[in-house]
This record gives structure tokens, C-alpha cells and sequence, in this order.
């Protein structure tokens, strides 16, 4: 069995003809070695490339896998920056109207609707990933965060993989071809031994160009009769790498055990059908759930926090409907609530829990998210607390249940990669003091929606 892996290009540079050459070089490169890439692209590029008469480049560009990689990726406002201060449903809408006219360029000129969303740089917000989701793009590469290496995270309704290695970092690394084959090998047998998928990237402009465009840096949005495109690299340079990534290309086809797949085989893969609790897993989720908020795996099927809270609240609103627990509980896929509320110590009653997980539980299959605030009489809850206290009506409890100031986010946002997040200084397009807070709380409060793949 090989090794799954996916070579992914960022088709991003718009401001440099020259750079499509980038784009068609690497598309027939792989064709020729019977190799299919994700071409992750701009809508502004496929336009460009309309206006430049380069046909051919969308032609090579369509016999691989589309993806989409942003409506204009630099110009500002970028995602990070409009998204800051807003919340969910504004951003959700937000990102809508400024990215589906990309989404429908880039499907209209290659004929593909695209495979997966790939951020430009590293601007992205979790209501990026939830509009991506209803444009029916259910990938999210070169994702800040992923379960493990290589294995995949559904965070905000889309399946989370980052990228792990690049044919960038050997633009300038004396003896290319053997350090590329060596480090290429040493990946492989990382992932034959702890599974999961390689991504391996590049930005086709840069076979080309000796940097990215400028015309966006530092905050700066020129109007475009004042963009001015990228350095070019030497031919020789050009042709040095094209040598060396055309030999890399023929020896991962000939000599390994590299399987070539794409963003949409890896969803395949991954992709879950209607799921549903019995009776007995859900009693086991009642006796489990009280502890750290973290995805939990009953009956080989991965729970988000938000969904076990789901499941809990159906569970409890048709005991209260019903008489008994459901003898099977549908896991509703929802996202993480807007806020957080501070939640009181102390007791509620089991009946006036179960009378608010009946309204409670009608909304949340209107919203498809999590409530931020539950009332129970003169207590106020958070998620975490009603979790907690719901998990207690199930497992049996007639009269009081416990309410407490425990955990209100999942244990995920102390994990040291997504505990490190931040958008300061990560970005040469951002303004150098842009930090996004509020931005970066609301990727906290959607880890409810976040489990492992599977």
C-alpha cells in the first residue's frame, strides 16, 4: 500500500504575465508523469488569464483538479481584516458576497467546481471555512491546524489538512535534486508509519518570478493602473529548476510508493453519511461527557463537543416528549456558539433542564449551532455547564442536577498549535500592527464543532 500523497499549487500571481508560464509548466510537468495536482486559484488569476488570451494555461490547468484559492487573495480587505469585529452570521455573509464571483469565475473558466478552499497567506477566519461550506466546497487546505500530521480535522462543517513540505525551500539549496529525494523519502516513511496523507506545495509563480508581488504589502492598496509586476528570475535560473523538479517529478512516479491523489479522493474517503447514537452509546456518552470537553469516539463514530451536546439535547427533549430515551439519536453536524457566559455554581432541576432542552433543541436544528447561554430558572448556563448538566439527565438523574463554572471551551484550544495561533507579524501583507483579538476568540469558540475525521 502506498503512501497518499498531494501535490498542491497556490495559482495566486494576477500581477505578472509572465508567471502564467509558471502555471502551464507545472501542469503539463505532471501530466506527463501520469501525476494529477490541485490547482488551488484565484479568481482573479482565471480571469487574468481569460483577458491574456491564455486558453491553453486553462486547458492544462483543467485536465488536474480545481480548487479555490480566494476572489482576490491580497487586495485588502483581506479575510482577517473585514472579519475582525464581526459576528457569525455578519461574517458568514460577508465572506459570501466577496467570494462568490470567484468561486463562479473559477468554475465557469476551468469547468470544475472546485475541490477545496486554500487561505491566501495566512488570512482566514472560522467564518471563511462555514461560508465555504455552503458554496459546497468542503476542503479546507493548507488549513492552521489539522488532528494530527496528516490526518484531517472537520472544524466549522469542512475537512481541515495543512500543508507539510514545499518545492520552495529547495529554490536555493545547492545539490537540489539529492536533498529533495532524501527529505521527500524521510516524509514517506513518517506517514507508512504514523498513516495519514503528505501535502506537498508550491507556488507554480515562483518557477518564474524571483519574489511576490509588492503592490499589497505592509497594509498598501494601490489602484490597479498602479500594480506593477514581479521580478523575474534569470532564464538560466528558470530552467536550472525546471530541470530539477521535472527530474523530482519522474523519480516520486517511477521509484516510490507515492500515490498521486487529490482534495476530493481525501474527502471521499473521509466523507460520513447520516449518522445516528443508539441507545446504548448514548448512555455511555452520559457517563463520559461530564469530564474535559473533547471530541469522543462511541461506536467507531468521532463526536465534536458540539455534537455530543446535540445529541444530549434531543436525547433529553424526547425523553421529556416521550417518556423514555430515543432508541436512536441523530448526531446533527453543528458549529460552536457566537459567545461565552459566565455559568453559576449550584443546582438546577432535572424537570426545568428538560423543559428548556425541548426549546433548546428546536433551535439548535434551526440554527445548526450550539446555544451560547441556556436559563434554568434564575441559573444561568453556558455550553459546557449544560452539557454537563444534560448528560446527568440522561444518565438517570430524577430531581437536582449539578451545575458548575467548569470547562466553557473545548480542551482543543490549549493544544500548544492552536493555543499559538495569532495573526501578528504572520503575514507581509498585514499591516504591521494588525492582531485580529475578536477574531481569534471566535476560532476559540467554534473548536466546540472540531473532532478528528472518521
Amino acid at each position: 500500500m502506498g503512501v497518499d500523497v498531494i501535490f498542491s499549487f497556490d495559482s495566486e500571481d494576477y500581477e505578472t504575465p509572465a508567471a502564467d508560464e509558471g502555471e502551464l509548466w507545472w501542469a503539463q510537468a505532471l501530466s506527463r508523469y501520469s501525476l494529477t495536482g490541485s490547482f488551488c486559484m484565484v479568481g482573479e488569476l482565471a480571469r487574468a488569464l481569460e483577458a491574456r488570451g491564455r486558453q491553453d494555461v486553462l486547458a492544462a490547468l483543467a485536465r488536474h483538479e480545481i480548487s479555490f484559492h480566494s476572489d482576490m487573495h491580497s487586495a485588502h480587505p483581506v479575510h482577517a481584516e473585514y472579519l475582525e469585529g464581526m459576528g457569525w452570521d455578519e461574517g458568514v455573509a460577508a465572506v459570501l458576497a466577496r467570494e462568490a464571483r470567484g468561486v463562479a469565475d473559477v468554475r465557469r473558466l476551468t469547468g470544475q467546481q472546485p475541490a477545496s478552499y486554500c487561505k491566501p497567506g495566512s488570512s482566514w477566519g472560522p467564518q471563511v471555512l462555514a461560508a465555504m461550506a455552503l458554496l459546497d466546497i468542503p476542503v479546507f487546505c493548507d488549513a492552521p491546524v489539522e488532528w494530527a500530521p496528516g490526518q484531517p480535522l472537520v472544524y466549522c462543517g469542512q475537512l481541515c489538512i495543512k500543508y507539510h513540505t514545499s518545492f520552495d525551500r529547495y529554490f536555493t539549496t545547492p545539490d537540489r535534486r539529492q536533498h529533495m529525494r532524501k527529505d521527500f523519502l524521510t516524509l514517506l516513511e513518517a506517514r507508512r508509519k504514523d498513516g495519514g496523507v503528505l501535502v506537498m506545495y508550491t507556488h507554480p509563480c515562483r518557477l518564474i518570478t524571483a519574489a511576490f508581488p509588492a503592490n499589497f504589502t505592509a497594509g498598501a492598496n494601490p489602484p490597479r493602473s498602479a500594480w506593477h509586476p514581479a521580478p523575474l528570475r534569470p532564464r538560466s535560473e528558470i530552467q536550472g529548476l525546471m530541470a530539477d523538479f521535472d527530474d523530482f517529478l519522474g523519480w516520486v512516479a517511477r521509484e516510490t510508493d507515492a500515490h498521486a491523489i487529490t482534495y476530493r479522493t481525501l474527502e471521499q474517503h473521509y466523507r460520513t453519511k447520516q449518522r445516528i447514537l443508539a441507545r446504548p452509546d448514548l448512555q455511555e456518552l452520559a457517563t463520559t461527557a461530564p469530564g474535559s470537553l473533547e471530541p469522543r469516539r462511541l461506536n467507531g463514530q468521532w463526536l465534536s463537543p458540539a455534537e455530543q451536546l446535540g445529541v444530549l439535547l434531543f436525547a433529553t427533549a424526547w425523553q421529556r416528549e416521550h417518556g423514555t430515551l430515543p432508541a436512536m439519536t441523530p448526531i446533527r453536524p453543528l458549529l460552536g456558539p457566537e459567545s461565552l457566559a459566565p455559568t453559576a455554581h449550584g443546582k438546577v432541576s432535572a424537570s426545568a433542564l428538560s423543559d428548556v432542552a425541548v426549546v433548546l433543541n428546536r433551535e439548535v436544528s434551526q440554527l445548526q449551532r450550539i446555544p451560547a447561554v441556556a436559563r434554568v430558572g434564575e441559573q444561568v448556563l453556558g455550553p459546557g455547564a449544560l452539557l454537563r448538566g444534560l448528560a446527568q439527565v440522561v444518565a438517570g438523574e430524577k430531581d437536582q442536577v449539578a451545575v458548575n463554572a467548569g470547562d466553557e471551551l473545548p480542551a482543543l484550544v490549549r493544544r500548544a498549535d492552536f493555543a499559538g495561533l495569532h495573526f501578528h507579524n504572520t503575514w507581509s501583507i498585514f499591516s504591521p500592527e494588525f492582531e485580529a483579538p475578536q477574531l481569534l476568540q471566535m476560532a476559540r469558540l467554534q473548536t466546540w464543532s472540531a473532532r478528528p475525521a472518521g
